[in-house]
């Protein structure tokens, strides 16, 4: 095997503040690496430079997997966005009371340290695992910003296998059936773009190989691969047995899950940044950048139902923001310009009439600085609240999904992209900072908060039983127990 751009992936229960060295590419060497691996590494000169591997041996038991969920067909699971999963009382303690372990992937730095070259943004565009994990029949599966789509055992953070992508991994793995389906591309121009951009003519973001890639669920072999001209950056949804997404190239597309073949695309003419597409009456609603609009497209027919905009949206201010639905309602973020020269952006909420576009209520949130990177947060629904941050203010805050009424806001004080995860009345949500903050949904108080190091972009959280699993742009996924983020306790 190539010593070439190896690095080797540091695994480990109870490590989430190991000291460990940042080199390049690659990760895991392990003794126990399996035939598959080690055959494909020999003969295939691509897997020699970028080896994916395969640890059966890792996989978990049947004692658990009936635990997780079955599936995972949209960003956090349900259209709503709370990815939560209770446990009977039946289930194993380790299940309900939760389990502590944190995974490093490639090029993985302290969580205890600065970030790459001092900057939260180089950071989470190089080793990140921006975006949140997802959980299906004991398996996490994660992707990261050097390209790789893990499959952790989500009981013991094992690595079970890994799948190199050729750019950018920047999804919530999805999983339908046997396959896990994950999405790549990157936020940037290349050159002849840029200068399209410049003369005020249509351009392309994302270049490289951009691709939708089906996998094995506990293989990782990979089963077909759809490119497209532009980034995939945002995650999919699967809907009915097809898959749907906007691209950096202008068009929203609609594949089928099992062949990977094109069933339609739709020229949008905006492209799509971060804005993973949620379904809802027979449409799916999703977030684009130039011209700015947000809209809604027919299922069926690719023909575009409805979009609206609103005044002096920043940039990708719009197509940053993963939507959310529920009773007729679609809810979204975004970014304006405030008038401010000091706190020259504000974020604003908008629910909208999934049938109609029509805007039903807004909130504008505090002025505040122009954030790095993503400038919108993901709106999470549950029980009609509407569950929302803000990385411009660094506050939370909660709305009454039909009426728009504010009923409470929590100060957190760094910028907030993720949503959260609420169970038992206590809102969990990662930010900025590196911490966890847990918050009671009454009335916004603030229970406790856990630091865990690193940063936090728009990693929603998910829990299973009494486990919180969240990945960081630092590069590592950590399970954590609840109780210690309401107490405040250190991870053990």
């Amino acid at each position: 095997m190539t010593k070439k751009k190896v690095l080797k992936v540091r695994q480990a229960v109870g490590a989430a503040l190991l000291p460990i060295a940042a080199v390049g590419f690659l990760f895991l060497q392990s003794a126990a690496c399996s035939t598959q691996a080690a055959v494909q590494t020999a003969t295939d000169p691509v897997a020699q430079e970028f080896p994916s591997q395969n640890f059966p041996e890792n996989l978990p038991g049947s004692d658990v997997t009936e635990y997780f969920p079955s599936e995972w067909k949209t960003y956090g699971s349900v259209a709503g966005r709370n990815a939560v999963f209770a446990v009977p009382n039946s289930a194993p303690d380790a299940l309900q009371h939760g389990v502590t372990w944190a995974f490093a992937g490639a090029g993985a730095i302290p969580l205890n340290g600065p970030p790459l070259d001092g900057d939260f943004k180089t950071t989470a565009y190089t080793i990140g695992m921006p975006v949140g994990v997802s959980v299906a029949q004991g398996l996490l599966y994660v992707g990261d910003d050097n390209g790789y789509t893990y499959a952790l055992n989500a009981m013991t953070g094992k690595l079970v296998w890994s799948h190199y992508g050729w750019n950018m991994n920047m999804s919530n793995p999805l999983v339908d059936g046997d396959r896990v389906i994950v999405s790549t591309g990157n936020a940037y121009f290349n050159y002849e773009k840029t200068m399209d951009y410049v003369r005020g003519k249509r351009t392309v973001r994302g270049p490289g190989l951009n691709s939708i890639y089906a996998l094995d669920r506990t293989t990782g072999k990979e089963l077909w691969a759809y490119h497209t001209p532009g980034e995939i950056m945002p995650t999919p949804v699967d809907v009915d047995g097809f898959l749907y997404v906007g691209t950096g190239d202008g068009n929203v597309y609609k594949l089928d899950a099992a062949a990977g073949t094109l069933v339609w695309k739709t020229d949008i003419q905006s492209f799509v940044s971060m804005s993973s597409p949620v379904a809802g009456d027979g449409k799916i609603f999703l977030g684009g950048t130039y011209p700015n609009y947000f809209y809604a497209v027919d299922q069926q027919t690719g023909q575009i139902a409805w979009k609206t905009t609103i005044p002096g949206l920043v940039a990708t201010g719009i197509s940053d923001c993963t939507p959310a639905y529920a009773a007729g309602i679609v809810v979204q973020e975004a970014t304006i310009e405030s008038g401010d020269a000091s706190n020259p952006v504000a974020n604003v909420l908008l629910a909208m009439d999934a049938k109609t576009g029509q805007i039903l209520w807004q909130h504008r949130m505090a002025n505040g600085p122009v954030p790095p990177a993503m400038k919108t947060a993901t709106p999470m629904i549950d029980g009609g609240i509407v569950y929302e941050g803000s990385p411009v203010s660094g506050n939370y805050h909660a709305f009454d999904l039909k009426t728009g009424k504010q009923l409470w806001t929590a100060h957190l004080g760094s910028q907030i992209r993720a949503g959260a995860a609420v169970l038992d009345g206590v809102a969990y949500v990662p930010y900025h900072s590196g911490d966890i903050a847990a918050i009671r949904v009454s009335d916004g108080k603030i229970l406790g908060q856990k630091h865990i190091g690193g940063s936090f972009g728009p990693s929603s959280p998910v829990i299973v039983g009494g486990t919180l699993y969240v990945s960081n742009v630092f590069g590592w996924v950590n399970a954590i127990p609840l109780r210690q983020i309401q107490t405040g306790s250190p991870v053990q």
